[in-house]
């Protein structure tokens, strides 16, 4: 009986993995791409810019400000910065206004210039002039360096002004997250924000909330896990094209297979732990049948006797 119930259960277990083998490594699952990841994405990035963290001290030289570096919310911060150009103060610049609500009128490296040449996670301080006036010296400024070059690509970007709609592409790699498009731009002198989300063809679309003018609005994209495309300038209204690389658009496409593949290992492992729990489900419902029927024939037994 024992040996019957070790060959059924090497048989249950190995029989459907190998039947099963060629379809699981062909299997193609759509991508993780759900509204619920997006609004999550979002929430948990926008939780973090309220200034709640943020040490306050008044000198006599002006405002400073600290950020914790022990403090968990200093990984988020440095995600929503991303990696900064070394001359460009744009990413620190929405972040504090979102974070601070404070308006800049000037900025400069204090100490500790921004380089993206390393993958890492680093701080910088800042002085900058409100557009009140007021100078501002922020300390530990967190930023994240997860590449020392881009990875995804604005491929197509449509300004349709008369509409008050910006459309486009992007050439991404696989990522198990949204990637969101920002877009910074400029009216009346005052900085606005807008953020929609690319589906999985890359395709992304905004609806301005104020007028915008070219030359004076960007995109950037990212998923927030390091995947990230260097600013692209609006500068004219219309259809404007960029040529992708073919090698960075063979390395996106092989991100796609690894995560096929990923998936796939996955489903086997799944595969065979459900089998294994079938086994083990299987044995002990045999092992009742068997104690059920020597009861029956002991009774059986007894009564004949």
């Amino acid at each position: 009986m024992k040996k019957s119930l070790l060959v059924l259960g090497l048989l249950f277990v190995f029989h459907p993995t190998i039947c099963y083998g060629e379809e699981i490594g062909e299997f193609t699952p759509e991508l993780n791409f759900q509204a619920s990841f997006d609004l999550t994405s979002r929430y948990a990035r926008k939780q973090i810019l309220n200034g709640e963290t943020t040490r306050i001290k008044a000198k006599k030289d002006g405002v400073y400000l600290e950020f914790p570096f022990e403090h968990s919310p200093y990984m988020s911060f440095a995600r929503f910065v991303l990696n900064g150009p070394v001359h460009i103060y744009s990413g620190f610049i929405e972040t504090i206004f979102y974070r601070e609500n404070i308006k800049i009128r000037d900025m400069y490296y204090e100490n500790n210039p921004v380089k993206t040449d390393k993958i890492g996670l680093y701080s910088t301080d800042l002085c900058f002039t409100s557009e009140e006036g007021t100078i501002y010296h922020y300390k530990n400024v967190p930023y994240i360096v997860f590449s020392d070059k881009p990875t995804v690509f604005f491929s197509e970007i449509n300004f349709a002004k008369e509409n008050s709609i910006i459309s486009g592409e992007i050439k991404m790699p696989a990522s198990k997250n949204t990637y969101q498009i920002e877009l910074f731009y400029t009216d009346n002198d005052e900085y606005h924000y807008q953020e929609t989300s690319a589906d999985r063809e890359g395709n992304f679309m905004f609806k301005l909330n104020r007028e915008a003018i070219e030359g004076k609005l960007y995109l950037r994209a990212s998923d927030g896990l390091g995947n990230y495309a260097d600013a692209c300038d609006i500068e004219r209204q219309g259809r404007t094209t960029y040529q992708v690389l073919p090698e960075n658009l063979k390395v996106i496409e092989a991100s796609y297979k690894k995560m096929k593949k990923e998936k796939s290992l996955l489903a086997l492992v799944k595969i065979i732990f459900l089998r294994f729990l079938g086994i083990f489900v299987t044995i002990l419902i045999l092992l009742r049948l068997r104690v059920i029927l020597k009861r029956h024939r002991r009774k059986k037994y007894n009564k004949n006797r």
